[in-house]
């Protein structure tokens, strides 16, 4: 991403706080790692004490910090756990940017507001469906940023599409015109998130390749309107639908999920046994080694 947009904002893989996650980060390359802003979701309670733990070992670098709900709510139990999070990071030095809802914003209690407003870097993350940015929502936003404003600190826009809708190209002009609007108010950082991989791949036999309509959605909002430098933000190869208990339950059968430029190679096993894992890693370098790019290249490569 840096090399092909050296202006544009870093690159915010959203993950989940597990523990591959947790490997994939922890060998993250150095020369990389400045241009990446993981955005962690914490989901529960086993996961905020591993974060509590693990974060400076696994990463130690900028990285977005959620503690919302599945449907983006601080709610239960989340609100204290994020709050008793945001105390350890600001006594210790994480370099954590809290992630907040814009309609959970004006109903922080008093203690965790003063907490997420004393970081130098907010996100707010407003979530819609499609491209249809409304009126309320910009509102919405727009007294969230007010509410979390102090002198010292600067607030960033995340707009989270969930899965990647389609589109028309005529939807795009009426989206980047929303994104010029929110930069003109003051966003000067605006991020836009989606998710392209399928819930399940109950479909793939063996072989397939899969669009990566995130990518592609962005670079034709991008292409639309280059000046207002907007982020690319993506869930990888977890669909946002999936929920922790979700990842728990599959791997019935090995997968292997390799991003390309514009799609994913999808090599799929017979079993979940180490000899699985095996044959179709070996099909990897060997019948697609065009794609392959090296052990060196990323943990995931190194692995196969």
């Amino acid at each position: 991403m840096a090399l092909r947009f050296p202006n544009h904002p870093y690159y915010i893989p959203i993950i989940k706080w597990q523990s591959w996650e947790q490997r994939a980060l922890l060998q993250t390359r150095g020369d990389v790692k400045p241009y990446v802003r993981p955005c962690i979701e914490v989901r529960h309670s086993n996961q905020h004490s591993s974060l509590v733990g693990n974060f400076q070992t696994a990463w130690g670098a900028p990285a977005l910090v959620d503690y919302a709900n599945p449907e983006g709510r601080l709610v239960g139990i989340r609100p204290l756990e994020f709050e008793a999070f945001l105390q350890i990071a600001k006594a210790n030095g994480f370099p954590t940017l809290p992630v907040i809802n814009p309609l959970d914003a004006p109903l922080l209690r008093p203690a965790l507001l003063g907490l997420v407003q004393s970081f130098p870097e907010i996100f707010l993350r407003l979530r819609i469906s499609g491209l249809t940015v409304n009126a309320e929502h910009y509102t919405q936003t727009m007294m969230a940023a007010q509410v979390l404003s102090r002198p010292g600190n600067r607030i960033h826009l995340m707009v989270d599409l969930g899965v990647t809708p389609a589109w028309e190209a005529a939807e795009v002009p009426a989206f980047t015109g929303m994104m010029a609007a929110f930069k003109n108010a003051g966003f000067s950082q605006i991020h836009v998130a989606s998710g392209a991989f399928p819930e399940s791949l109950a479909a793939v036999k063996t072989v397939a390749n899969l669009p990566r309509r995130d990518w592609s959605l962005w670079a034709a909002l991008n292409t639309n309107a280059p000046g207002l430098l907007l982020g690319y933000s993506d869930y990888g190869t977890i669909s946002p639908r999936w929920t922790e208990e979700t990842l728990t339950r599959r791997g019935g059968r090995v997968a292997i999920r390799y991003a390309r430029n514009l799609d994913w190679l999808v090599l799929r096993a017979d079993g979940s046994k180490s000899e699985h894992s095996v044959a179709i890693s070996t099909l990897m370098v060997t019948v697609h080694a065009a794609s392959f790019k090296g052990r060196e290249y990323s943990y995931g490569d190194e692995l196969m």
